[in-house]
């Protein structure tokens, strides 16, 4: 299986004054260089030591006699564990036979729920001209579509299914199935609502009936509007990325690397790293790309903000480093203008800069320092009347005074505060690090106030907290909002009475993934700690 090797040809060994002659003795001196001690004839006819010699041919007995004991020894070890390990392997094999058999059992039973469905369908509109005719003419009541008892029915297939699902409850795929199935409890849920709440005439029937199945039709489309498809990824070993941006046209992506800026080409989906930069001498946090130049903003956990600016295809270039922090920068937010940055830290502290784009330079403006705990999100109003910003257990309201200066307008304590966003100018979400679910606030008498009945749930999952940096992205093309909490990605879309609706979600197995989509919302870029490595996926809009 295995065989020893020396490194050194035999034929290669000579002695240490080159005399091109076999080596016949070795000199037993430790304090000798290795080719000192090798001793050909010409060497022994003057050499004058009481050093101990031993015989070339004996050293090179000696040492194979060695090696082929610790190779007997080596395979030993190896081939115990190679046992094993074939053993795992074997049963491997029969574990993907008997899920791939679990599948096709399952998947066959899905077949057989649609006929049966059909089945259902086909029995309820079988009927008799004579028996419907005796109906009309007795006037008696036609026989109605018992919903009930065919839901019912219905839902104990979707336990079904949902239990042998369970099983594969790890992959990604599962989580898409057992959504789908949550989303037809819903349907069977909202046709019960509508039968109960059913108070029509006789002769609305029909009307009713077709009112019914087109709002079932228009919740089901509702539920199946988004979906993550896989592209590519790029794996990279020892990296932590907290931050990854798009430029204006999504044709290059910057992500962080520990103290590292890399730019990649991006296409369709696909990325190739063109450069990369160590201008910080501290793990970057945050970064902020512009959407009208090609530019770009970086904060790392020193209080150190870097202005890029690209000078050709490949090449950019940095500024001084700018300092008003006295601690890691969080979060980064851009006004639409672009001539104004506003960043929050870890000091407590929102700094307000005023930005020179041209000349890749900022210019500290004045800071906001409410807060008594750090400061994990800053959102603007769609106006941009009013800023936001969430800190650890509390957020505030903060209004443009006269001068167009931001000014402290109140401030509401909540309790693990995570990150904080507008919808528009009188809807805000926050988010919570334990909850599992989004908090809607929306403005009422000059006050931003919980809703209640708007509360977005998420994915239950008590197992882990989310963590901070996985900015909420807003695609107001696309009405939808991509999110980060815990150990999953969403998307979610804002409904026409201002609800709120989940239409994709990704599970990883980490808390710990970063990334962000491409302005036209039509690729999501992620960073999975577990795995070291990055994902693309195209996001596919029914």
């Amino acid at each position: 299986m295995i065989q020893s090797r020396m490194i050194e040809k035999e034929e290669d060994l000579h002695c240490s004054l080159k005399h091109k002659l076999p080596v016949l003795m070795i000199v037993c001196d430790g304090k000798l260089k290795r080719n000192e001690r090798l001793l050909c004839s010409e060497c022994l006819e003057n050499f004058d030591s009481k050093v101990q010699l031993l015989s070339f041919k004996k050293a090179m007995q000696n040492i194979q006699e060695y090696q082929k004991q610790k190779k007997e020894n080596i395979e030993t070890f190896i081939m115990i564990r190679i046992k094993l390990i074939e053993e795992l392997q074997k049963d491997l094999y029969l574990l993907r036979s008997n899920v791939i058999q679990l599948l096709d059992q399952l998947i066959g039973n899905v077949d057989e729920w649609i006929k049966h469905i059909i089945q259902i369908g086909q029995q309820n509109v079988t009927y008799s001209f004579y028996n419907e005719l005796d109906n009309l003419i007795n006037k008696n009541k036609f026989e109605e579509f018992c919903q009930r008892s065919q839901i019912d029915n219905m839902n104990a297939w979707n336990k079904k299914i949902e239990k042998k699902l369970a099983l594969f409850n790890s992959f990604q795929e599962s989580q898409k199935c057992e959504q789908i199935l949550q989303n037809f409890r819903n349907i069977n849920g909202l046709s019960e609502n509508i039968r109960d709440q059913k108070l029509i005439q006789p002769q609305q029937g029909v009307i009713e009936v077709c009112n019914q199945q087109r709002l079932l039709g228009e919740q089901l489309m509702m539920y199946k509007q988004a979906e993550f498809n896989l592209i590519d990824y790029q794996s990279q070993i020892d990296a932590w990325c907290c931050a990854i941006v798009f430029n204006k046209d999504g044709s290059i992506m910057i992500s962080s690397d520990g103290c590292e800026i890399k730019i990649w080409k991006f296409e369709q989906g696909t990325f190739k790293l063109s450069n990369s930069y160590k201008e910080h001498s501290n793990p970057i946090k945050c970064l902020i790309h512009s959407k009208k130049t090609n530019n770009f903003i970086s904060g790392d956990n020193n209080s150190q903000i870097i202005c890029w600016q690209q000078t050709n295809r490949n090449d950019w270039n940095w500024s001084q480093p700018f300092k008003q922090h006295n601690n890691s920068i969080n979060c980064f937010l851009l006004n639409k203008q672009e001539d104004q940055l506003i960043s929050g830290g870890m000091d407590h502290k929102i700094i307000v800069w005023k930005v020179g784009f041209s000349k890749n330079v900022l210019t500290f403006l004045y800071s906001l320092d409410q807060h008594i705990n750090r400061v994990n999100s800053l959102s603007f109003n769609q106006s941009e009347t009013v800023l936001a910003s969430s800190g650890y257990g509390e957020f505030i309201i903060w209004e443009k005074g006269v001068l167009g200066k931001l000014e402290f307008k109140y401030k509401q304590m909540l309790q693990d505060g995570q990150k904080i966003h507008f919808i528009n100018d009188k809807q805000l979400l926050w988010v919570n690090k334990k909850m599992n679910n989004i908090l809607v606030f929306e403005l009422f008498n000059g006050v931003f106030k919980q809703n209640a009945n708007k509360t977005i749930t998420l994915i239950e999952n008590n197992e882990c907290d989310d963590s901070t940096l996985f900015p909420i992205i807003n695609n107001k093309e696309r009405n939808v909002l991509l999110l980060r909490h815990k150990q999953h990605i969403y998307l979610i879309r804002q409904l026409n009475d201002d609800t709120f609706n989940i239409v994709a979600s990704l599970k990883f197995l980490t808390t710990e993934i970063y990334g962000t989509m491409t302005n036209n919302g039509q690729y999501l870029v992620v960073w999975d700690n577990k795995f070291k490595k990055y994902s693309s996926y195209e996001i596919f809009y029914k």
